[in-house]
This record gives structure tokens, C-alpha cells and sequence, in this order.
């Protein structure tokens, strides 16, 4: 049941809305229209109000039926979809912005939210694959399907068409590459293109810290011999304890890591950069693995575990939510235990 009604403002005018009763549920719905002292102008807004009660009321009379009113099923799912990218937090917004490119490439920036199904949905899952990883996919996908989701919530479509499609893109699990202590002794003492870029990822590799972090360490946050921060990622706020080399690293070219400072302790500029030089160093290095900014963190993890710290301690310096999230650098440990085991030399036995 819905019903027009009016309430009176300050200034003596009405306000026009909406009483709307559905499925046990009671809300209200503003029409932005006023009546005033001029009566033909009251005339003309009243009818407008009423007009815009009787569609409403056809509409939710067709939900109660089981029908999806056709021009619901005409909207354009691209401005849709673009409309929930722009509401995202900054933590998922590149995501839903990636999708969302992908989106217009295979639409043409238009496809009505009525005319996506299942083949609709796997044709755009194979068009994506054809430009990104695997995985890349998977994530996208899942953006995808909040998007259908949400139209589906809404009742801007009648039947969810991801009841009836079939996934087929798993997410596989990615290696993660790390330098041994050796190969970190071996980039110490090559020549870097940048020292602070230098200076900063072996700082990561002895305490974990993300790039994010590192640009954002203060050296009001160095307490003693551990600092105190507040992940970039996660918004934790971490007590970290640092080993005698990390602590030589902040006191390069000082001596004193107790003297009076103030301001950034590492001078970065954008993570793109901090990587193409890390890239150019560790090829300078003779090493020929892939290795990034991050991969320092995953060098600290495995340093540890291969020291045989506990997989609970690890997690927590890397600041993880889960010791499900730190289980990924054990099976790295058995990986490298593996490799060891079968370089032993074979024995024929008799």
C-alpha cells in the first residue's frame, strides 16, 4: 500500500512523500515537490505526485506478481556497475575500477542489466582472460558478480542468471619468490641506484614491513630498539622489535639511532619506481629471479621460518589478521627442505 502524503516545513510550505508499506516492511520515500499558497501551481504539482504514486504503486504491485517492470530491466548495468566503483573505499576501489574498463571494452560502454545470463557471463569471462592472468580474472569475476547481485537485490532483474552459470576460473596459487641470506649479502654489496631505495628494502627483508609502511615510518615512531606504527593495509597498529641489522640500518651514516631526528627515515617516491630500481639492482647482483620491492617481505617470513620460528610468532610480526594468510610461507620452507633433500647423492643399496 502506498500513500501520498505531506508534511509542513518551517517555512509554511508542504512537503510531498511517499508512505510506502511492502512486505511487512514500512518506509518513506521523499518526492522532492511542494505545495505553496499558489493553487494552480499546487494543481499542476499534485498531479505530478500522484502520477509518480500510481507508477510506484504499479511497479510494486508487479514485485508482489512475481514481474520485473520492463524499464527496470533496460537500465544500463555499465553506469550501473560504474556508480558502485565510485563507491568503493580506496582499499577495493582499484579493482572495481579495473572491472569496470573490461566492462566498457566488451559492452561498448552499454548492455542492459536484462540482457545478461549465463553465456553472457562466461563469454565475458573468456574475453577477460585473453588479456589478464589467471587469477586477475578470478578477482574481477567477484566484482562482477557483486554488481549482479546487487541488481538482483534491488529486483532490477527477476531471475539472478549466476544461479545458472557454471565457474570455471579458480584462483591458483602464485610462487613466492625470496632471496636466501646469501643472495642478501651479495646485493649489500652492489651498487644501488638509489640509497635510500636501497637502504629501505634491506630494512624490509630484516623486519617485513610493506613499502607502504616504510614511506610512511617516522623517526618518532623508532622506540629503543622496536617501533611502533599503524599498517597502511590492515589500519593495525603493531609494536615490531628490530634485529641488530635493522637497527644498523637506521644508524647508516649516524652512528647515534638515539640522536634527536624528525621527518621521514627513508626518502621514497612511488612503489613503480622503488621497483624498477630494486629490478636494475638484483640483475646488477648477478640474481636471476624476479624480484620486487614486496618480495622483501616474503624474504623476512621465510628467513624466519627457516630459523625455526614458530608460524604463530611469524604471523604476527608480519602484522597477518590469520595465521591462515602466514600459512602460504611454511609450504615455501617444505618446498626448499624438498629441493635440499633431493640434491642428496643417490646410493644404490644393495
Amino acid at each position: 500500500m502506498i500513500k501520498l502524503r505531506k508534511k509542513q516545513l518551517a517555512d509554511g510550505s508542504d512537503s510531498l512523500y511517499l508512505d510506502i508499506y511492502f512486505e511487512g516492511k514500512r518506509h518513506c520515500q521523499t518526492l522532492n515537490l511542494r505545495l505553496t499558497k499558489d493553487k494552480e501551481n499546487n494543481k499542476e504539482v499534485l498531479k505530478l505526485a500522484n502520477k509518480i504514486r500510481a507508477t510506484k504503486e504499479l511497479e510494486y504491485q508487479s514485485y508482489q506478481n512475481g514481474f520485473i517492470p520492463s524499464y527496470k530491466t533496460k537500465i544500463n548495468f555499465v553506469e550501473y556497475f560504474e556508480k558502485m566503483a565510485n563507491e568503493r573505499d580506496r582499499k577495493n576501489c582499484k579493482v572495481y575500477k579495473n572491472t569496470l574498463n573490461y566492462l566498457r571494452k566488451y559492452t561498448k560502454y552499454t548492455i542492459q542489466i536484462g540482457q545478461i545470463n549465463e553465456n553472457w557471463i562466461a563469454e565475458f569471462q573468456r574475453y577477460m582472460l585473453k588479456y589478464v592472468s589467471q587469477n586477475s580474472v578470478w578477482v574481477y569475476m567477484n566484482t562482477l558478480k557483486a554488481g549482479i547481485n546487487k541488481a538482483y537485490r534491488e529486483k532490477l532483474i527477476q531471475v539472478n542468471p549466476l544461479h545458472y552459470f557454471r565457474e570455471n576460473v579458480k584462483r591458483v596459487e602464485t610462487k613466492k619468490e625470496f632471496l636466501t641470506i646469501k643472495e642478501i649479502e651479495t646485493l649489500n654489496n652492489t651498487k644501488c641506484g638509489n640509497e635510500d631505495v636501497r637502504r629501505a628494502f634491506l630494512f624490509s627483508c630484516f623486519t617485513g614491513l610493506r613499502i607502504s609502511d616504510v614511506r610512511n615510518l617516522e623517526w618518532e615512531d623508532v622506540k629503543e630498539d622496536m617501533i611502533d606504527f599503524r599498517q597502511k593495509k590492515t589500519k593495525g597498529y603493531e609494536y615490531l622489535p628490530l634485529s641488530k641489522t635493522a637497527v644498523d640500518i637506521l644508524n647508516f651514516n649516524d652512528g647515534n639511532i638515539h640522536k634527536l631526528r624528525t621527518g621521514k627515515i627513508f626518502d621514497l617516491l612511488s612503489k613503480d619506481y622503488a621497483n624498477v630500481i630494486v629490478k636494475e639492482w638484483v640483475k646488477r647482483a648477478g640474481i636471476t629471479k624476479k624480484i620486487t620491492y614486496h618480495n622483501s617481505r616474503h624474504t623476512f617470513a621465510t628467513m624466519l621460518l627457516s630459523q625455526g620460528v614458530d608460524i604463530f610468532t611469524v604471523s604476527k610480526l608480519l602484522g597477518h589478521c590469520n595465521v591462515r594468510v602466514t600459512q602460504v610461507y611454511a609450504k615455501i620452507i617444505d618446498s626448499v627442505k624438498e629441493e635440499a633433500v633431493n640434491k642428496l647423492p643417490q646410493l644404490k643399496f644393495a
